[in-house]
């Protein structure tokens, strides 16, 4: 089940006069090592810079929350796996933490640039959980069910409880 889609869009003559103006500082806030040498390994290393860089952004916001409080750019590693023509992306930290709370198992990526743009498109797939916010299509059927989208639910009146609660 598709749990989250983001995509972003990414300027590349931004990338250049931003890293002209912070020098490498920038690079290496937002890349790991091994992504910096992928983009200067290119003919034009801000087009990698700004490829990376909407793919980082465009997972952000499939897992719907954007980056926000302990999360990092450090947290996602893009990388090209010899001879495929797919990005791979690793999570780690809080970010791996968010995504498995939210029950990700798969996560579908594409990438793309001109001279002009880079774009990058993020599916997060799995079960999903019911504490994530993501609830799976399959607990709406049943005998009455037809293709229609299922009727919103009602809050519950009772507050919710922490699976820590007793």
């Amino acid at each position: 089940m598709i749990l989250g889609c983001g995509i972003d869009v990414m300027e590349v003559a931004r990338f250049e006069r931003e890293v002209a103006r912070r020098g490498d500082g920038l690079a290496e806030e937002l890349f790991s090592g091994s992504e910096r040498a992928w983009c200067r390994r290119r003919r034009r290393p801000a087009e990698g810079y700004a490829m990376a860089y909407a793919a980082k952004e465009a997972l952000f916001k499939a897992l719907g929350t954007g980056k926000v409080g302990r999360m990092a750019w450090s947290d996602i590693e893009v990388s090209w796996p010899e001879g495929d023509h797919e990005p791979a992306m690793t999570l780690s930290g809080e970010t791996a933490s968010v995504a498995a709370a939210a029950g990700v198992t798969g996560l579908h990526a594409a990438v793309t640039t001109t001279r002009e743009h880079a774009v990058a498109w993020v599916v997060l797939t799995g079960l999903g959980t019911r504490d994530s916010g993501f609830v799976s299509h399959a607990e709406t059927t049943g005998p009455g069910f037809t293709a229609e989208p299922p009727e919103p639910r009602a809050p519950s009146p009772e507050p919710r409880q922490s699976r820590e609660d007793p």
